[in-house]
């Protein structure tokens, strides 16, 4: 017989235990399965972080149901890609296609123009504030087809209560320019 057959005369060689019993490995493996498990949690986190993130963008924007990202400038003065988003099924211009004038009807010193300002943080593009008839509470005019910039402005402009938002009249109000599309008056607390 040969050595390599069983039953043959040679001692049959034992595999080195390292000192480790059967529960020590399992504790071992399961110990790794355990930290696996927890780093693949912790990737899983950081990545809805990534995607829930409104001023983020990840891949190419199509997010397979035809919206496209945006991520406007800031007040902090950081900016991002402005290809438009899609907002309850229409599509919004970016920011930078908007024309904004920000008129003062709440009698406060200062308030367009420090409105104005906080607006082209966030990418607008705006014409010199100024003045208008005394009114009560915000309102946010927008020119036709442009509902979701309206949208959009009203939640930039913020307040409390938040501005209201009506299609441009005509004619449209004192001391507007004519060439926006669109208009924030500031009125008094109402």
């Amino acid at each position: 017989m040969s050595a390599d057959t069983p039953g043959s005369d040679e001692p049959r060689r034992k595999r080195p235990q390292n000192n480790k019993g059967f529960g020590q490995s399992v504790a071992f493996s399961a110990g790794r399965g355990a930290l696996l498990v927890g780093v693949a949690i912790v990737i899983g986190i950081v990545l809805l972080q990534v995607v829930d993130n409104p001023s983020s963008t990840v891949g190419d924007g199509s997010g397979g149901n035809g919206s496209t990202s945006q991520t406007t400038a800031a007040p902090d003065g950081t900016t991002g890609d402005t290809t438009g988003t899609t907002v309850a099924g229409q599509v919004v211009r970016p920011p930078a296609e908007v024309t904004v004038q920000v008129l003062n009807g709440s009698g406060v010193q200062g308030a367009a123009g420090a409105l104005t300002t906080a607006l082209q943080a966030f990418g607008y593009a705006t014409v010199e504030a100024g003045t208008t008839d005394a009114t009560e509470g915000d309102v946010v005019y927008c020119s036709g087809g442009l509902d979701a910039e309206a949208a959009a402005l009203a939640t930039n402009v913020g307040g409390d209560p938040p501005p209201t938002t009506e299609a441009m009249p005509d004619p449209r109000p004192t001391g507007a320019n004519a060439d926006v599309n669109c208009l924030v008056v500031l009125g008094a607390p109402a």
